[in-house]
Order: C-alpha cells, then sequence, then structure tokens
C-alpha cells in the first residue's frame, strides 16, 4: 500500500469529502454514509505528487484504470474534448454564416417590397394624373360645345343675311372687317351681276372652334335650304359674329379665268387648288409637274373648276420643296388645315389650297403658259387675319 497515492472523494449521496487511498471510485465507499462514490475530486502537487510521477509510472498507471475503469475513463474523455470544442466551432460559424445569409436576404426582400410599392404607388398617380388631364379636357370640350351651341344661331342670322342682301355694300355689314373690305367687294360683285336666289333657310351641318391668332373663329359647313353645301368660318366682333370674307369667296383681285389673255409677263395673285400630278417616287425627278383650278363657292357631290394646263416646278427649287413638303403633310394632317377646318370633305385627293403669285409667258405664237412665281400661303384665309401660315419664310 506504500505505492498508492492518496486523493479526495466526494460522495454524492451524502455531499461528504474524505481522503483515501486511490484505489478506483466503482471500489471506494462513503466512511460517513457507506455508500459508492463519485470519483477523484482533486489530485496534483498539493497532496505532495511530484510532476514527474505519471511519467514514471504512465505504464502502470494505465493497467490500473483499465483495470478499475476510474481515471482512464477521465483521460478518454479529455482526450475527446478537443474535437468537440472544434465541432462546435465549425457548427457555430455555420450557423452565424447562415444567419448573415438570412440577414442578407432578408434585407434585400424588405428593399425589394419597398421598391414595389414604390412603383405601384407612381403607378396609381400616374392613371390620376391623367384622368385629371381627361377631366380637363372633357370640361373643356363641354365648355367649348355649350360656346358653340348659343354662337352657332347667331351665325345662321349671320350668313342668311349675307346670302339675301341684294348689293356689295349691304353684304359688308356680315362681313369682318366689312369697312376695309368694301372695295374689294364691289369690285368682286361687280362681275356678277345677277345674285343667288333668296336663301330661307341655311343651317351648320358641321361646326369646328379654330386655332386663329388673334380671334375667336368657329369653322362651320353650311347647308342651304336648296340642299348645296358650302364652308363659312365666323369671327367675333363684339357680341355679334361676322363671315371671314376672303376664304368664303376664295377671292383674287384678278380674274382666274380671263388671266391668260393678259399680256406677255403679266402677274397676279390668285386664292386656288393646286393638284399635285407626281406623288411618291416621282416627286424626286427633276420637275414636279402641278396644275391650278379655280375652286367654286357653292359645292355639291362633284368637283368642279377651271384647270389650268401642267405647270413645271423644278423639284429642288424653293418652290418645289414646299410643294414635296405639302405632299408630306398630307397625311399627317389627316383632312384638317392648318387651323383646324375639317376640309376633308370638300378637298379631293391631292388637291392643296394654295395662295400664290403666277405668271403668264407667251411664246412668239402667243401661245400662253403658266409659270409658278410663288406659294404665299397654303390656305384662303385673310392674310391680315391668319399670320401664320405653316410654310417656310421663304415662301413669302
Amino acid at each position: 500500500m506504500s505505492n498508492l497515492i492518496k486523493g479526495y472523494y466526494h460522495c454524492n449521496e451524502c455531499d461528504s469529502l474524505f481522503e483515501s487511498q486511490v484505489i478506483g471510485a466503482n471500489l471506494q465507499d462513503c466512511p460517513h454514509c457507506g455508500k459508492a462514490v463519485a470519483g477523484i475530486v482533486e489530485i496534483g502537487p498539493e497532496l505532495g505528487i511530484e510532476d514527474d510521477f505519471f511519467l514514471d509510472d504512465e505504464d502502470s498507471l494505465d493497467q490500473n484504470h483499465d483495470r478499475d475503469g476510474g481515471v482512464v475513463s477521465v483521460d478518454k474523455d479529455n482526450d475527446k474534448q478537443p474535437d468537440v470544442d472544434v465541432e462546435q466551432t465549425t457548427e457555430k460559424k455555420k450557423i452565424a454564416r447562415q444567419l448573415r445569409l438570412i440577414s442578407i436576404a432578408w434585407i434585400s426582400l424588405v428593399v425589394s417590397a419597398v421598391a414595389v410599392v414604390i412603383y405601384f404607388n407612381q403607378a396609381k398617380d400616374e392613371p390620376s394624373i391623367s384622368a385629371q388631364t381627361q377631366q380637363k379636357n372633357a370640361q373643356q370640350i363641354e365648355t367649348e360645345k355649350q360656346a358653340m351651341k348659343l354662337a352657332l344661331p347667331k351665325c345662321m342670322e349671320a350668313i342668311k343675311g349675307f346670302l339675301n342682301a341684294s348689293s356689295a355694300a349691304a353684304k359688308t355689314q356680315y362681313v369682318y372687317n366689312g369697312v376695309r373690305l368694301s372695295r374689294e367687294m364691289e369690285a368682286f360683285y361687280a362681275t356678277r351681276a345677277s345674285f343667288r336666289p333668296q336663301l330661307t333657310r341655311v343651317r351648320a351641318v358641321y361646326s369646328q372652334a379654330l386655332d386663329i391668332p388673334g380671334v375667336y373663329a368657329i369653322g362651320t359647313i353650311c347647308q342651304s335650304d336648296v340642299g348645296e353645301r358650302f364652308e363659312v368660318v365666323f369671327i367675333r366682333d363684339g357680341k355679334e359674329w361676322k363671315i371671314e370674307w376672303k376664304s368664303f369667296v376664295r377671292y383674287s383681285e384678278s380674274d382666274w379665268a380671263l388671266f391668260t389673255s393678259k399680256a406677255n409677263g403679266e402677274e397676279a395673285e390668285f386664292r386656288l387648288y393646286m393638284r399635285v400630278m407626281d406623288v411618291g417616287e416621282d416627286l424626286a425627278g427633276g420637275d414636279v409637274l402641278v396644275k391650278f383650278y379655280k375652286p367654286d363657292i357653292f359645292r355639291g357631290k362633284g368637283f368642279d373648276g377651271y384647270a389650268s394646263e401642267e405647270v413645271r416646278i423644278p423639284a429642288y427649287s424653293v418652290q418645289g420643296k414646299i410643294v414635296s413638303e405639302m405632299v408630306s403633310q398630307e397625311e399627317v394632317t389627316d383632312g384638317y388645315d392648318h387651323v383646324g377646318l375639317k376640309v376633308s370633305g370638300f378637298d379631293p385627293e391631292h388637291y392643296h389650297r394654295v395662295r400664290v403669285r403666277m405668271r403668264l409667258l407667251k411664246n412668239a405664237e402667243q401661245e400662253p403658259r403658266l409659270e409658278l412665281v410663288r406659294i404665299l400661303a397654303n390656305h384662303w384665309y385673310d392674310p391680315v387675319i391668319v399670320e401664320a401660315t405653316g410654310l417656310s419664310k421663304q415662301s413669302e
């Protein structure tokens, strides 16, 4: 027994601590309660054991511990402890990495949700803005309809009075700027001794507010009691509505039918239809071929007008480029002129309303030939009323 080592034991039953020879916990009984104890509580230098003892007697201790199953089992547990710590550390790292991934995914989800909410809020606002615009446009259209409803009866009274007036002087009171136009009206009606039959009923079959700078204007298509249709533009003059006379009668100072009887080199201005003979790829050629027609005031289903011979316009000249531009804009305008008057019901295809300056040329045999000097405007309105022609300034 001299080689045995003493140590302290702890009893799990009575909680006593006592000193005894190290003979294995399973062989040790508590001196106080007599039951088996749990194992050694403390072994070390405090008990006078040298550090080299376990190294010198390692084999004997291993054999002894293997036999009694005491301390050896404790050592084996201690040997496995580092592996357990490594596994626990690895597991913690995995958990931490998973938590980071979950956090990133959660943040991404939140950001995406916020972006979706913002997007749909904006998308929701856009229809509301569009709805406000539509409501405003609808209110404006309704206001124009009400104004038109009040104005049309006065317009119809004006055109009936104008048509039934027996003289040019009597007609001026129904014409916008009638005093300024009185001399031109007298010259125009002097060549028309017979006036049209008395028209007792005239109604508007179409009306549209026009965008003429500086004035309130309404464009109408009227029909008489005998079935004739004609265009009339009315302009508000104080509390009255009056006729835009020059566009109504397509007024020209010179008589188109008599122009070819003038002297060589004579020039004059006219309001005419210009028919483009070459369209599409033909416009890229050397010349553009056009014809001019004096338009009638009153129209039935067909078109009737005094036509000129073909007039050649160099395609790359200023006037040729203007003609090409008018042709290219034909589809864009969709049957309306540049101030908003619907003209598709009256104008034949590829016919354009123009105010032009023409020159008469005659050869040695005195055969007449017309030459286009300049396209002044792409409409028939009075230039005093309409400043914007829609054409290049080079054409003026």
